[in-house]
């Protein structure tokens, strides 16, 4: 599941401002379980005061992963593709609507240049009734293991204002959720849960969360 996190992380470890920056993953399920996804930052201003001291450094990644955006268009199920990466402001969006559950986690897989495998077999799960993000903790500590990032990281005090916020819309209004930061917002068809990067890298918190409509 390689950069599925971490291709953002490394606009993040160029940061040495203590403001909260939130890494947002946003589902939207359809009744007929199709759908769209996105992901993005929200710097809440942070771009603009970075262009003003210069920006961040060049990243050769980004190449890598408008590279996979432009797979990701190519896939069966997928449509409606869009992105918006702009490092030097620290502006990042990809979207992109998908035909069903299989075409969702196809197009995370190739984001993340990886083949579904023992520790992860579905990123989400999309039922008729529930939607089930997996508890990503154990994959997420390894692969930085795997691949040595866990000495380009930033401090962990820096890690605790760098938040994970995963986001999921429901065709229906919601029953009920399991996850210890799950909340159930006031439309009743939205669910939120927010850790800290400290959280997830560091402190290896239980991230699993299960949503019944």
């Amino acid at each position: 599941m390689r950069k599925l996190f971490f291709y953002l992380s490394i606009f993040l470890i160029s940061l040495s401002l203590t403001s909260c920056i939130d890494l947002v993953e946003e589902v939207t399920i359809n009744k007929d379980l199709s759908g769209s996804y996105e992901m993005r930052l929200e710097t809440s201003g942070l771009g603009g005061l970075m262009g003003q001291v210069n920006g961040v450094p060049e990243i050769p990644q980004i190449n890598e992963l408008k590279q996979k955006i432009r797979v990701l268009k190519s896939q069966a199920g997928i449509s409606n593709v869009q992105q918006l990466i702009k490092p030097k402001d620290l502006k990042f969006r990809v979207s992109f609507d998908f035909e069903d559950e299989k075409a969702l986690n196809n197009a995370l897989y190739a984001l993340a240049d990886a083949e579904p495998n023992m520790f992860v077999k579905k990123i989400l799960k999309v039922k008729k009734k529930k939607v089930i993000r997996p508890n990503l903790s154990p994959y997420l500590h390894r692969l930085l293991e795997d691949q040595n990032l866990s000495e380009q990281l930033p401090s962990e005090d820096l890690l605790n204002y760098i938040n994970y916020k995963f986001i999921i819309n429901t065709p229906r209004e919601i029953k009920s959720v399991s996850g210890n930061r799950a909340q159930i917002q006031s439309n009743k068809t939205m669910v939120i849960s927010s850790y800290s990067f400290r959280e997830l890298l560091i402190d290896k918190k239980n991230v699993n969360l299960k949503v019944r409509f």
